[in-house]
């Protein structure tokens, strides 16, 4: 079975006309064993919302079929509107695969190459000899914007992508290690990777995400805040809250774009995974490539690709997945590229609860059917 879809958008988006197949696999499991996973799911997280205070949506699925999904909470303490499935959340971290993908994907168009050097792209970048490649997979050694723009910062304005080249060009913070030497964890990387889709588009980075990515693959829901774009649809947008009674508040970074800042919907992550599980906006060879492991000096499971945290067990296969956290915002996108399965959580109060998700694993497949670390951001 096939979906079809073909997305018609407002005048503050850019249209197309393109249609993305978006495939349904056929499920082994009998109603059966499905109607059991419901009620077990269903069970968990009542009671993680009742336990834990887990406040968010859900949607779990294999091969396309949505197995479960639900709502727990309120999008906002004012209005103390619930949740419901197509209520929006900023995704934090996982915005970074989008970011990845988006570059991969004019690396094959021949407008980009990865191992372009950023101070050939950006005149007067400091840091030199880092790489697109080095960027992707967070080998690039670079300062973490976050932490060095702080103290400058503080009582700025919203700043931009290009605030921050900028930032880097003249103060030039010392960076964190050598390029290509190890792996560490770094927004910065995929700040600049933002800049340089609009350098190799000729695109802002949104109208090439809205174009490519978003459009294509019907993805309604979806958007990106920036400094240009500050003022999202308000009827079904969450705030993020660090404790259950108390909004974070917005810093100059806020305006920053490609390590996070992108707000979506649960069903729409669903369509990210069915893009990124099977060729359509992205060929196969990106999808291959996007999924190695390019960070372990060491031998162990886990590995960073290009935009994707992969754990890696010989014994009970790959795991691909990103999770986020942003404003009290915790976002959990793990994909079980074997069979397809997908675990989406979203919420927009912080709560450790997100993160764990052995007991979905232990539903899905028994105990030590899929034992898996759970991670944080």
């Amino acid at each position: 079975m096939l979906f079809i879809a073909c997305k018609q958008t407002n005048d503050s988006k850019e249209t197309t006309s393109d249609k993305i197949l978006y495939p349904i696999g056929k499920l082994e499991e009998s109603s059966e064993e499905l109607n059991n996973w419901k009620l077990a799911l269903d069970q968990h997280f009542q009671s993680i919302n009742k336990n834990a205070h887990f406040n968010g949506n859900v949607l779990i699925a294999r091969k396309g079929n949505v197995i479960y999904s639900g709502s727990f909470g309120i999008r906002d303490i004012v209005s103390k509107d619930s949740l419901n499935i197509k209520t929006l959340f900023q995704i934090a971290s996982v915005s970074k695969t989008f970011t990845a993908m988006a570059v991969l994907k004019l690396v094959e168009a021949g407008k980009l190459n990865l191992d372009q050097k950023v101070d050939e792209i950006f005149k007067g970048f400091p840091y030199p000899n880092i790489t697109i490649r080095d960027l992707l997979s967070h080998r690039s050694g670079l300062p973490n914007y976050l932490t060095v723009t702080e103290k400058d910062w503080r009582n700025e304005g919203l700043k931009s992508n290009k605030d921050l080249l900028e930032y880097f060009i003249k103060k030039q913070p010392k960076p964190l290690g050598r390029p290509d030497r190890s792996f560490s964890y770094n927004n910065s990387n995929f700040a600049l990777l933002a800049l340089i889709i609009e350098k190799a588009s000729g695109k802002s980075y949104q109208k090439y995400l809205q174009k490519n990515i978003f459009d294509p693959l019907d993805m309604k829901d979806t958007y990106i805040y920036s400094v240009k774009n500050t003022h999202l649809p308000t009827s079904n947008l969450t705030k993020g809250y660090l404790v259950k009674n108390k909004e974070d508040e917005m810093q100059a970074v806020d305006g920053i774009v490609g390590d996070k800042n992108i707000y979506t919907t649960v069903e729409d992550l669903l369509k990210w995974e069915r893009a990124n599980t099977h060729p359509s906006v992205f060929s196969q060879a990106i999808l291959d490539s996007s999924v190695v492991g390019r960070s372990n000096e060491k031998q162990g499971r886990r590995n960073y690709g290009y935009g994707w945290r992969i754990n890696d067990d010989p014994v009970k296969g790959k795991m691909v997945y990103h999770n986020g956290w942003w404003h009290g915002y915790t976002a959990v996108f793990y994909r079980n590229p074997a069979d397809e399965t997908v675990i989406i959580i979203l919420s927009n109060m912080f709560n450790k609860a997100t993160y764990k998700i052995q007991p979905i694993w232990d539903i899905l497949y028994g105990k030590d059917g899929m034992q898996r670390d759970d991670f944080s951001e």
